[in-house]
């Protein structure tokens, strides 16, 4: 059993979406209808977000993976990760890649290396006094900045939100560093980078496109780190292109 909140939509082979680690699961609604016309579709929230619970100590992010899909009585599947869930799904790729069909990468980062976000001068000054007043509200306004500059709608803003004190506290998972581990992944890859992201996510969406073997690439020019919610159709029809010339195992 799993503790983890998650939902399944559609019937066919089996995908599980990972959410970025500023929002939760909600960020995959526009994109769960037209996948879904394909796929057995399975989003979670991942622990400390949204409707899962918070931590109470040390945790691994692949376990509760895997709980998701042992829960939802699936061998394998293909896993769909957007920033922190890219990490957290390449992590399962490498650490149980028998339970790993297909890996598909959207604005991922890359544990081991920095991400190389630049704030301005002004910007670390409203953290540090956010962060002295336990002011989350303030600290999402600045991830906002940061990961969606295209601009936040009523419902994109409230998960940044409600998801800003987990989002911005010390996270205790056990995870391991896959910098220098990547060009083990042995499952067949996608990887997709946005033309408006962060400079340092692209570049690590390109060392990964170099280095997982056999890895495919793409951009979605019309989109920041926010993908999932700024370009669903483009994003999805990327997907399923992809996943149908891997022949994803049901």
């Amino acid at each position: 059993m799993t503790d983890l909140w998650y939902e399944q939509t559609g019937e066919g082979p089996p995908l599980v979406l990972l959410h970025e680690g500023v929002v939760d699961s909600r960020i995959w609604e526009p994109v769960v209808p037209l996948l879904a016309e394909h796929h057995r579709v399975i989003r979670y929230d991942q622990r400390g977000f949204g409707r899962s619970p918070m931590p109470d100590g040390p945790y691994s992010v692949v376990d509760d993976l895997l709980s998701v899909l042992d829960d939802a009585g699936l061998e394998e599947a293909a896993l769909v990760g957007a920033s922190r869930g890219g990490n957290i799904a390449m992590a399962a790729a490498l650490e149980r890649p028998e339970r790993v069909s297909a890996l598909v990468l959207v604005g991922t980062g890359l544990p081991g290396r920095p991400l190389g976000v630049e704030w301005t001068p002004e910007q670390v000054a409203r953290w540090e006094r956010a962060e002295a007043a336990d002011d989350w509200t303030a600290m999402a306004e600045l991830d906002m900045e940061m990961w969606a500059p295209m601009g936040a709608d009523a419902e994109l803003r409230a998960m940044f939100v409600e998801n800003a004190v987990f989002s911005n506290s010390e996270d205790p998972a056990t995870d391991e560093p896959i910098a220098e581990r990547v060009s083990g992944i042995t499952a067949p890859t996608l990887v997709v980078t946005a033309g408006r992201d962060v400079r340092g996510i692209n570049e690590i969406g390109d060392r990964l496109a170099r280095e997982i073997p056999a890895a495919e690439s793409a951009v979605v020019e019309d989109a920041d780190h926010m993908v999932p919610w700024r370009a669903p159709e483009e994003l999805s029809h990327l997907l399923l292109a992809f996943l149908s010339r891997t022949s994803v195992r049901t």
